[in-house]
Parts: C-alpha cells; structure tokens; sequence
C-alpha cells in the first residue's frame, strides 16, 4: 500500500490508520456512541396541547432537541408512558394523578392551558336542560379525565344519579362523527372537538367547563422522572420554553391558530374559532399543589381512586 511513498511520508500516515483503527476497536468494544441527546414528548390533537406546536414552529431550540409523537388515543398514550418511551407527555390531568398512584415514576411540569372544554348536544336531542340528560348517552374521553368529572360534577348538582345517564369513551376526533351519526346525544371533550360539533351544523355547547368548574384544568405535561435524571438541564430548557410560548399564544391567537391546524392537521377556520372566542386560556399554567390535590379527592369521592396519592411537581425548572 505504501510501496511508492517514502517512509518519512508513509509514518503520519500509519499513525493516523492505527488512531482509526483503535477508535473503532474501542467503540466496537464498549458500545459508546456521541449521539445527541433528543427528547421524546407525547401529545394529542387538541388545543390543551398548542403549547407543543407553537413552540416547535417558534422556537430553534425545540426544532433542534425535541420529537414530537402524536397520539390518537389516551389508552396508547398511557401504555407508552408505562413502558417508559416518552420523556414528556401531554396527558389529562386525572390519569397523571392514577400514573402515580400506580408508581409510575412521573412528576407534574405545567398545565396544558386552562378551561377549554365543551359539553357539546345534539340538536335534534329535545335536551333543554340537565334534566333531560337522563336515559341519553354521553361520550367522555376517558374515565380518568376531568371531563368525566365536570359532567359527574353537573349530575350531581342537579340531583341526578350516575346510573341514570349512560357514558361511553370515545376518543376525542371521533366524538363530532358520532354525534352527527345519533350513535350518541351528547359529549363533552377539550376543544377544537366541542366547536367542530357547531361548524357541522349538528350539536349546540350546552355549556363551557368554565360554567361547571372555574379555571378547569384538562391536560398537564408530565415528565418521567427517569428522563429527568439524566436529562435535566434539556427538559428544563424544554418547560421554560413551552411556558413562554403561552403568552405568545394570548397575544397572537390567529397566528397561533394557523400554526396549530398546520401541525394538527385540523381545519384552520375551526381551530381560529376556538382560539378567537377566546374559550381557552395559555396564561396562569404552573401548578398549584392545592388545585391537583382537589382532583384528587374528587377521584376518590366518584371512585377513580381508593386513595389521593402524594401528587408530585416538579418546580426546579422555574
């Protein structure tokens, strides 16, 4: 190979294949790589989520460090979390609660945004009041979700009993279709789904979750505490940088809508509307220990928990 080079010419040479040759011994034998740390974040397709794709757009630090993964489901989403394949999700506020008291090792970052969410009927249902709810079908997200809860909650403050109103779990996307198709009389979900059910021409909101329960909670981003051992100065760029988008988001909400539909892949006049009308809040999103205590014993109280387990927040982000 070196036969036509001199030796003073062939030795730097050799020096460098035999530097190549151990680097690749050496990684051969102790599987280290360099490769760059990234960060795995699950969301769904609602606007309790915007924060995630706001930022992805703004924000060169997200573009560079962050992989989204899109959900359809809260059931997938929860077992993705379980089987630890996500650093951070977005996620209801009741299952991160039940993900603790499972001992899934999970700590509460931020809120999604607050209110939010619609109980959404069908025109053609003759519902008129809370009382006419009795013997219809209602769809939820999921039992774990504050959305069960506000409509349990609104149950009982007009005396009804559970039994009495039949409950099913749709996911979110496919509530509109199922109310347009009379499957079900009604539902309640985190919007844009409550909103889509009035550009259909199909469902009125029978009511805001800020009409059943004040400064309503949905989702909270979780991070894995795991994640958070060994990534902690990215996850904590990574909260920060959510946060701020908030703001953003209340002082430029058309803007902040064409960037969520594009990302969503949801209809942008739909997506304005709901942002527009103002039925979402992105301000006011750190979590106060008093708020998630409170879900928590209203889960024990409707039997979605048998116990409020330590709710841990996790704050050295701020």
């Amino acid at each position: 190979m070196f036969k036509n080079i001199s030796p003073e010419a062939a030795a730097p040479l050799l020096a460098l294949l035999w530097l190549i040759v151990i680097t690749l011994l050496h990684y051969g034998v102790t599987g280290q790589t360099h490769t760059k740390q990234r960060l795995k974040v699950g969301y769904l397709p609602i606007t309790c989520h915007l924060l995630l794709p706001v930022a992805m757009e703004r924000d060169g630090f997200f573009k560079e460090n962050v992989d989204p993964i899109r959900f359809s489901s809260w059931p997938d989403m929860i077992e993705s979390v379980k089987g630890n394949e996500l650093d951070c999700a977005f996620i209801l506020a009741p299952i991160a609660i039940s993900l603790m008291d499972q001992s899934v090792p999970v700590v509460i970052a931020l809120l999604g945004h607050r209110n939010g969410t619609g109980l959404v009927v069908a025109k053609n249902s003759g519902i008129s009041s809370v009382k006419d709810f009795v013997g219809k079908t209602f769809a939820i997200p999921i039992r774990y979700s504050t959305q069960n809860m506000a409509l349990l909650m609104l149950l009982g403050k007009n005396g009804i009993a559970v039994d009495k109103v039949n409950r099913v779990e749709l996911p979110p996307p496919d509530m509109p279709s199922a109310l347009a198709s009379n499957s079900i009389d009604g539902y309640i979900v985190g919007e844009p789904y409550a909103t889509q059910a009035l550009i259909m021409g199909k469902g009125i909101i029978f009511k805001n979750s800020s009409d059943i329960w004040p400064n309503f909670i949905s989702s909270l981003l979780i991070v894995n505490k795991d994640s958070l051992s060994k990534k902690r100065k990215l996850i904590d760029r990574f909260i920060r940088g959510l946060k701020r988008q908030g703001k953003w988001i209340e002082a430029n909400r058309k803007k902040a809508a064409d960037i969520g539909a594009d990302f969503f892949g949801l209809n942008r006049d739909l997506v304005e509307q709901v942002l527009t009308a103002r039925r979402v809040s992105y301000l006011d999103i750190v979590p106060r220990q008093r708020e998630l205590d409170e879900i928590g014993k209203m889960m024990v109280q409707w039997h979605l928990l048998k116990k409020v387990p330590k709710i841990g927040i996790y704050t050295s982000w701020q």
